[in-house]
C-alpha cells in the first residue's frame, strides 16, 4: 500500500526528466566522447574527459530547463502539459536550477584548463543568445548548430585544435542545421520548408566525405557506411518531400536525433577506432531504456 511519499517523489522526479529531455543527454555525451578519443588518439585523459562530460551535462540541462524558462507564455498555449506551465514544476525552481547548471559548466571548464574553459564561454553564450529568443528568429538554426558543433569542439579540447579539427566537426554543425531547419519544417508542414533541410544534410554528407581525400578520415569501411547511410538518410527526407506532414516530419526528426550518435560513431571509425565506434553506439540503449520521445522543441 503506498503512503503517496514515494509517488510524489517519483513524479517530481518524472517531471524533471521531462523538463530537460534525459534521453537526448546521452547524444551530447556522443559528441564529447567520439571528439575526445579521436584528439587523444584512442587513449583518453580520464579526468579531462569526466570534466568535459560534466561539462557537456550541466550546459545541455541548463539549455532545456531555461528554453521552457523562456518560453512559459508561449507554453501555456502551445504545450500546457509541459512542466513548468502544469505547475508540476515552481518556475522559481526552473530559474535556479538552470542559471545555477550553467554556472557550474563554467567553474567545471574552468577546472578542466584554458581550451575547454574557452569553448565553455562559448558554448554558454551561444546557449543563452539560442534559448534567450534567437531560436524564434531565423537565425535560430543556425545558433543551434553552432551549439552543437562547440560541444564537439569541447570534445576535441583535449588536443590542439587547428584546422583539421574545425574541418573534422564540420559535417556536425551542417548535420544539426539540417535537423533545426526539418524541425521547422513540421511547424510549416511544406515541401519548400524541408527542401531547406535537405540541403545542409547533403553538404554534412559531403563534407564528412570529402575529410577522406583530405587524410583526415582514413578507414575505407566507414567511408562505404557514410556514404550508404548517408545516402539513405538523404533519400528519406527527399521522400518526405512528397508527403511533408507534421506526424512525418515529426518523426523524420526523431530519427535524426537518434542518428546524431552514429554520425559521431562514423566519425571516430573513419579515425580508424572501429571497436571504440561500436561502443559508442551503446549509448542508443539508455535513450531507448529511458523511453525516447520526439520533444517538441
Amino acid at each position: 500500500m503506498s503512503t503517496g511519499i514515494g509517488d510524489g517523489w517519483l513524479v517530481r522526479l518524472d517531471a524533471w526528466l521531462s523538463l530537460v529531455r534525459m534521453p537526448l543527454l546521452f547524444t551530447a555525451w556522443s559528441n564529447v566522447i567520439a571528439a575526445h578519443l579521436i584528439a587523444t588518439l584512442g587513449s583518453p585523459h580520464w579526468r579531462l574527459l569526466g570534466l568535459q562530460l560534466a561539462i557537456a551535462s550541466c550546459l545541455y540541462w541548463a539549455s532545456m530547463i531555461l528554453n521552457d524558462c523562456f518560453d512559459q507564455a508561449r507554453d501555456r498555449e502551445a504545450h500546457p502539459e509541459r512542466p513548468l506551465p502544469s505547475g508540476r514544476i515552481a518556475p522559481r525552481s526552473a530559474w535556479t536550477a538552470g542559471i545555477g547548471l550553467m554556472a557550474l559548466g563554467l567553474l567545471l571548464g574552468l577546472l578542466a584548463g584554458p581550451g575547454p574553459l574557452l569553448l565553455t564561454l562559448l558554448l554558454a553564450v551561444v546557449i543563452l543568445a539560442y534559448v534567450g529568443g534567437l531560436k524564434h528568429r531565423p537565425s535560430g538554426p543556425l545558433f543551434l548548430a553552432l551549439a552543437r558543433w562547440l560541444n564537439w569542439l569541447l570534445g576535441l579540447s583535449a588536443g590542439l585544435v587547428l584546422i583539421p579539427e574545425l574541418l573534422l566537426a564540420l559535417p556536425v554543425l551542417l548535420y544539426t542545421l539540417a535537423l533545426a531547419l526539418l524541425h521547422r519544417a513540421g511547424l510549416a508542414a511544406s515541401r519548400r520548408a524541408v527542401r531547406w533541410a535537405v540541403i545542409p544534410l547533403a553538404l554534412a554528407l559531403a563534407a564528412t566525405l570529402g575529410l577522406y581525400p583530405l587524410g583526415i578520415l582514413t578507414d575505407p569501411y566507414a567511408l562505404a557506411l557514410t556514404a550508404v547511410g548517408g545516402g539513405l538518410l538523404l533519400r528519406r527526407l527527399l521522400r518526405l518531400m512528397d508527403d511533408p506532414t507534421r506526424a512525418r516530419v515529426r518523426a523524420s526528426v526523431g530519427f535524426m536525433l537518434l542518428c546524431m550518435i552514429p554520425l559521431d560513431a562514423l566519425l571516430l571509425a573513419g579515425d580508424g577506432q572501429r571497436l571504440a565506434a561500436v561502443l559508442l553506439l551503446l549509448l542508443l540503449l539508455p535513450i531507448w531504456l529511458l523511453g525516447y520521445r520526439v520533444p517538441p522543441s
